[in-house]
């Protein structure tokens, strides 16, 4: 089930990128903020004991959501494990 909601949100994600005037622009900054925001979840995962695995599933939500979609990785990592 989740990941039947996480490809909608990463289609309309997908979507409304491709219909802003730079598309190559904003993906490119959504993956460096997904990027940094998991690890900087990673870094201070030590100090807040939450710890993200950096697998496909984990890159994919980080690079196609950006910050929202770590944050979804983080409240789905406190109510179930991440595989």
């Amino acid at each position: 089930m989740v990941y039947v909601v996480f490809s909608f949100c990463a289609l309309a994600i997908l979507f409304f990128m491709y219909k802003s005037k730079h598309l190559i622009k904003s993906v490119f900054l959504s993956f460096l903020q997904g990027a940094s925001a998991l690890f900087a979840v990673n870094f201070l995962g030590g100090f807040l004991s939450v710890h993200l695995p950096v697998n496909l599933f984990t890159a994919l939500c980080g690079a196609v959501g950006g910050i929202p979609g770590v944050i979804f990785l983080v409240v789905y990592d406190l109510f179930y494990k991440l595989p």
